[in-house]
């Protein structure tokens, strides 16, 4: 296998307003710096137990992270997902969308980690809807209004992330 070097999209985020994904990805993407609307899913989580619909999340600040067990930098982000996951419960959700893994793979991580958000099995038809994601992990933050205001590529520390999300909570 050989190995791809992926470098990280810098998003420099403002306290007064969130920067918007300005990444075109079809030809019905919004235009540059102009939020555009997350599209809804529902998919079961991985325990088969809960069904995961993003609009039931209306109000608060999502992360829908894309990632696999495979994935290095990807193992090495989840503490700080379940960090902040836990210090801004009710404001903010974090659902892990797994790809490219065996169902296997991912359960037995999932308990290893003990992780304190949904996951869900990523498919090739979600990736599509947010952008075409194809580097791991990639992270799509989702404000209350449930638009789109940034894509992170590559993996971030819990000071990064709640340097990103503080603006986006602050209301």
């Amino acid at each position: 296998m050989k190995l791809l070097v992926i470098s990280a999209f810098v998003l420099i985020w403002s306290a007064a307003a969130a920067v918007a994904d300005t990444s075109p990805t079809d030809d019905n993407a919004a235009p540059s710096g102009t939020p555009r609307m997350a599209a809804d899913f529902s998919e079961r989580d991985i325990t088969g137990v809960h069904t995961i619909h993003l609009n039931s999340y209306r109000g608060k600040v999502i992360l829908l992270n894309f990632w696999g067990p495979w994935c290095q930098p990807c193992r090495t982000e989840v503490p700080a997902l379940e960090r902040v996951q836990d210090e801004y419960k009710g404001r903010l959700v974090v659902i892990g969308a797994a790809v490219f893994s065996s169902d296997q793979a991912v359960e037995l991580f999932y308990k290893d980690f003990a992780i304190n958000y949904p996951v869900i099995y990523g498919s090739y038809d979600l990736m599509e809807k947010y952008g075409r994601v194809s580097a791991f992990p990639t992270t799509i933050v989702i404000d209350q209004k449930g638009d789109i205001v940034g894509t992170l590529v590559g993996s971030r520390t819990r000071d990064q992330f709640e340097e990103i999300l503080k603006p986006l909570l602050a209301d």
